[in-house]
């Protein structure tokens, strides 16, 4: 299916080409996707991961290919990070707004500095 759009307009003459409705979605996704990062990447971060992972963890940013998660601790820090390589694919195939090409975990302790653990 495909629907008819004005692209530009070329003094009196209107020049439309062909969109499909998939392409059209995909470009709204995107760009909704932008405006609110976190919103879009968390429901596929909970797809990606089992349900104990997605309720210790959070999305915070996607920047540059560099996807930063927030964990409840920083053993799921730890333990999340050592899969963090097979994550990123499977987040990937899910097909994210950019590709995914590195995960940062991270724990926010209480006083809102980063944990070193």
């Amino acid at each position: 299916l495909s629907t008819m759009g004005v692209s530009s307009r070329l003094g009196t003459k209107i020049v439309a080409r062909e969109k499909s409705i998939g392409s059209i979605l995909w470009r709204e996704q995107k760009r909704l996707w932008k405006s609110c990062p976190g919103l879009g990447l968390q429901s596929l971060w909970e797809r990606a991961v089992d349900s104990e992972a997605a309720a210790n963890t959070s999305v915070i940013s996607m920047r540059k290919g560099v996807m930063t998660v927030s964990c409840s601790s920083g053993g799921w820090a730890c333990e999340l990070k050592l899969k963090g390589v097979e994550l990123a694919k499977r987040m990937n195939e899910m097909r994210p707004p950019e590709k995914v090409v590195e995960i940062r975990f991270v724990h926010e302790a209480h006083n809102g500095r980063k944990s070193r653990k």
